[in-house]
């Protein structure tokens, strides 16, 4: 999910993108040798414990064969080891899934892509009446109704007890960034929608079509619509990274946002969904979609400056110079990538069990696999263990310092006894000034970032990345106490 106006990019340099392909052919067999797995899974393995990920899925297919299945390091604090079949919150992921079963209802004549999305949801509408009755399905599944990111964001900052319908009806008062069909924009809200269309044409709740049309001729057997039925099938614990460690994490999980990004799966189910996008929609004996189906799903959308970087569910990425069809997924606690090069068959996806905003190295370890994969030399070290390490030295040296200055407030106040200012500047200098500068932080924590962002700003980066948020609010707190303190003890003195 990436902060698209200015205001919010200004606003959120703290808040990195929370999710995230040329038009596929028929997947091709390589002529390279055949990869070294047990070096893949070196590699992995590496990676993994540098990053400090608790555990991690693996699975790689070729064509219509799932060719490498494995599990790395813990499932939760029982120390239960993952395995290919352990599940994971799959994060935006999830959209793939509702893309391709908006393109089923398609096929089977139930939903139009050029029609109107109020076709199916007569009371949807954005601020602006004229560009909600123009915002088409093709435009959702695309990101290019012109709805912003930071209009998908207020699921992130809740506690999972609303509803899908509740987020979409809250979309009446959000003014549009652009004009449908005109540019791309990546926003959960989209695909919300999509969700409630989906159950307006067929008929049946999000969750048990994706069980019955999707989940059940892929054999996905292991993979759920809600925590409550993945639970009994041993689902991970997720993490957050705490200052350089990883601690378990008791995050909600958001069902009032599934078609958007929490649906459950295992490397090896998910392993059978790339298939199905690499061979033309089938997997093993099921059809789910027809060739020209999943090759609309892949198509980047047309746009006015050209080509989009979006299909639908999937991002359209150029890795070495090589087409390659690619997304990733974040929930609170739970990390995923998933990566597919049509030229040459492979498929690969990784799991994880961590996540954080500024670090989330799942998206780039599943590329050093493809990369290995196709002869060439993987990504190296994230480098997570020297980032926390700056990031500390530099937290503890502010921390020190602020906290410090706020101690010696009475020494500053008898000094200011002993040494009163000279006229009005000198009272602005020696209290006005450092008063203003201490209340700016906490102004600009408090109310010019959240008002700028358009969205739950603080509670969506509590989730995301909890150390660093509460850090950069408690020193707010500590500085407006600071700013609201000196006056006082400057009238005192």
């Amino acid at each position: 999910m990436r902060a698209q106006t200015a205001t919010v990019a200004a606003s959120i340099l703290l808040v990195c993108s929370l999710v995230l392909g040329p038009t596929p052919t028929k997947a091709a067999t390589p002529a390279q040798a055949a990869p070294d797995f047990a070096a893949i899974d070196a590699y992995v393995a590496a990676q993994l414990q540098e990053a400090r990920v608790p555990g991690a899925a693996l699975g790689i297919v070729q064509g219509n064969r799932v060719v490498h299945l494995r599990g790395f390091g813990v499932a939760g604090p029982a120390g239960q080891a993952v395995t290919p079949q352990t599940p994971f919150i799959i994060g935006s992921n999830t959209k793939a899934f509702t893309a391709l079963a908006v393109m089923q209802l398609v096929e089977a004549g139930e939903i139009d892509l050029d029609a109107p999305a109020q076709r199916y949801l007569p009371w949807f509408r954005v601020a602006d009446a004229e560009a909600s009755a123009r915002m088409t399905v093709r435009h959702l599944l695309n990101q290019t109704s012109g709805i912003s990111q930071a209009a998908g964001l207020a699921p992130i900052a809740g506690d999972g007890t609303g509803t899908v319908e509740g987020y979409v009806r809250a979309l009446s008062g959000v003014a549009l960034n652009r004009a449908p069909g005109t540019g791309y924009e990546y926003s959960n809200a989209n695909y919300l929608v999509l969700g409630l269309v989906m159950e307006a044409a067929s008929g049946v709740p999000y969750g048990q079509y994706v069980r019955e049309r999707i989940f059940a001729p892929l054999a996905m057997s292991n993979s759920f619509t809600s925590l409550a039925d993945a639970q009994p099938h041993g689902m991970t614990t997720g993490y957050h990274w705490w200052f350089g460690l990883t601690l378990p994490a008791d995050m909600p999980y958001l069902g009032d946002a599934l078609p958007a990004g929490y649906l459950i799966s295992t490397s090896e189910d998910m392993a059978h969904f790339l298939i199905a996008n690499l061979d033309e929609g089938r997997y093993e004996g099921a059809a789910l979609l027809s060739q020209s189906g999943i090759a609309e799903l892949h198509r980047p959308a047309a746009l006015p400056g050209g080509a989009s970087p979006y299909a639908m569910g999937w991002a359209l990425e150029t890795q070495n110079g090589l087409p390659t069809l690619a997304h990733t997924g974040a929930a609170a606690d739970f990390s995923s990538a998933v990566l597919l090069a049509p030229e040459s068959g492979w498929g690969v996806v990784l799991l994880a069990n961590a996540q954080g905003m500024f670090v989330s190295p799942t998206g780039r370890i599943a590329q050093g696999v493809l990369d290995m994969l196709r002869g060439q030399t993987p990504a190296g070290a994230m480098g997570l263990t020297t980032l926390y390490l700056i990031a500390d030295a530099v937290i503890l040296i502010v921390t020190v310092f602020v906290v410090r200055s706020l101690v010696l407030l009475p020494r500053w106040r008898r000094q200011l006894r002993e040494r009163r200012p000279r006229g009005a500047l000198g009272w602005a200098w020696r209290v006005v000034l450092p008063s203003l500068l201490e209340l700016a932080v906490p102004f600009v924590v408090f109310v010019f970032l959240p008002v700028g962002a358009g969205f739950p700003l603080w509670g969506v980066m509590a989730a995301m990345q909890p150390d660093f948020t509460y850090w950069i609010l408690a020193m707010a707190v500590v500085l407006l106490v600071k700013g609201m303190i000196r006056p006082f003890l400057a009238t005192r003195a």
